[in-house]
């Protein structure tokens, strides 16, 4: 996209409003040469008599004059082009709508889409990304608003493994595309590099809307999906959420739609039926992921309590053994008495939980004595752990103690494990080996220096 400067003198604390100007399909607007011309007609065909049948059929074929075909053949050519033309505007386009809905839905749907914009980040003059952003709270006094969306729009480095280092551009500057065709510069708040997820402020002359985040999101649920496309456009779609777990490549915390989204996508909105974000969605294959609203309070939430996050970090890689095949989990819980938990499928190389005899396969059944039987559980009880140390301590350099149930499935037995683990508000950095440990210091974790930070100013 290309801007051209015009101050807005309504703007507040020096924030500049440009109007964006871009090359659009002017018949995909309505207007054009079109908008007054001459009717859409089709050509008529120059025919002549050919013969009579029988029973006094006249059978027609095209007339042999030369200049009289020439001019049909002209005709029509425009015919076809204009017809092109009309089906490229908003009013006469094919519609893609496949489910049903009533005028109630839409409506609501419309008004939903007010609080989804899109955003672009730039380093040097170049773009680096453009993904979605979701209005999460407006703050009428300072004429300002925040905006929800992913760190993947200022990430320089993204390695298709989400348990790999990343590069971000925290300097960028990131401009928010206004449903007017405006824009305004915003400032990075705040950006969790585990979660993906990030916090930025506009301020000026704004009117927006807010979506409301929705703790509860249920496997099965229907939802739908709001997000712009890099013209501004409103992606829509209907979804259910998936029994599914992240392939060994992403993070644990994910749930699943079927999708897809286009990577502009990225940082939309899940929304129940009553409008709350669920959600927000990520580009991901084979299927689109989201991180659940709750997790995206309890970091909102720690963060404006203490400026960084706290997470512990076991080196696991989970699975919900919910999501197995049902002869199994019932074969499980007979052999087991064991019915709900999280497996075990990859163990970090050198990190407390291998030490002290976790192996792939056991399955975790609680973890600070609460029972868990989903990842997004663990998550809040992992985030509760890092919460309760912030209160007495801001040191992220030291450890603390994280107790989990383990049934060991190879021995059939039941043990409950301390594990003394690393704190950091960096990303989990998985090592597949001794190697890889090593060269991180054997914790299986980064340095305590904050990626999950408030911005500079």
């Amino acid at each position: 996209m290309e801007e051209t400067s015009e101050s807005d003198s309504g703007s507040a604390r020096g924030t500049k409003r440009k109007r964006v100007t871009e090359p659009r399909d002017r018949d995909s607007a309505g207007s054009g040469s079109d908008s007054s011309g001459s009717p859409f007609r089709r050509p008529k065909a120059p025919l002549m008599p050919i013969c009579t049948e029988e029973d006094g059929t006249v059978l027609y074929g095209f007339t042999d004059d030369q200049d009289v075909m020439d001019r049909y053949h002209d005709d029509m050519q425009k015919y076809i082009k204009k017809r092109d033309r009309h089906k490229r505007m908003l009013t006469l386009a094919p519609s893609s709508v496949t489910e049903r809905r009533t005028f109630k839905e839409t409506e609501s749907v419309l008004k939903y889409a007010e609080s989804v914009l899109s955003l672009s980040a730039y380093l040097d003059g170049k773009m680096i990304n453009q993904c979605t952003g979701i209005v999460v709270e407006v703050d009428a006094f300072r004429n300002s608003a925040i905006i929800l969306t992913s760190t993947w729009l200022f990430c320089t480095k993204k390695p298709l493994d989400d348990w790999t280092k990343k590069e971000y551009a925290t300097e960028a500057k990131v401009n928010v595309h206004m449903l007017d065709d405006s824009t305004l510069e915003c400032r990075l708040m705040f950006f969790s590099e585990h979660y993906e997820i990030a916090f930025f402020e506009i301020s000026g002359d704004i009117s927006l809307k807010t979506l409301s985040l929705e703790c509860n999101v249920e496997l099965g649920q229907d939802v739908f999906l709001l997000a712009r496309d890099t013209n501004l456009n409103l992606i829509y779609k209907r979804d259910k959420v998936q029994l599914v777990d992240p392939c060994e490549h992403q993070q644990n915390h994910y749930q699943f739609l079927n999708g897809p989204i286009p990577q502009c996508g990225t940082g939309g909105g899940v929304l129940d039926a009553g409008g709350k974000i669920v959600g927000m969605l990520f580009y991901k294959l084979p299927l689109v992921a989201f991180i659940p609203s709750s997790l995206i309070l309890k970091c909102s939430t720690m963060w404006q309590h203490f400026r960084q996050l706290a997470r512990p970090q076991l080196g696991l890689k989970l699975r919900t053994l919910a999501f197995l095949d049902i002869p199994r989990i019932e074969l499980m819980s007979r052999k087991f008495s064991i019915s709900s938990g999280l497996i075990v499928g990859e163990i970090s190389a050198k990190c407390d939980a291998e030490k002290l005899g976790i192996r792939a396969g056991d399955i975790i059944f609680s973890c600070q004595k609460e029972r868990v039987s989903s990842i997004v559980q663990l998550e809040h009880v992992l985030l509760g752990v890092g919460e309760e140390h912030l209160q007495k301590s801001n040191d992220l350099s030291s450890k603390v103690e994280v107790e989990i149930g383990v049934f060991h499935v190879r021995k059939r037995i039941q043990r409950f494990i301390t594990l003394r683990v690393g704190l950091s508000d960096h990303l989990e950095v998985f090592h597949s080996d001794d190697e890889d440990a090593k060269a991180e210091g054997n914790t299986g974790e980064e340095g305590p220096a904050a990626a999950a930070c408030e911005a500079k100013p």
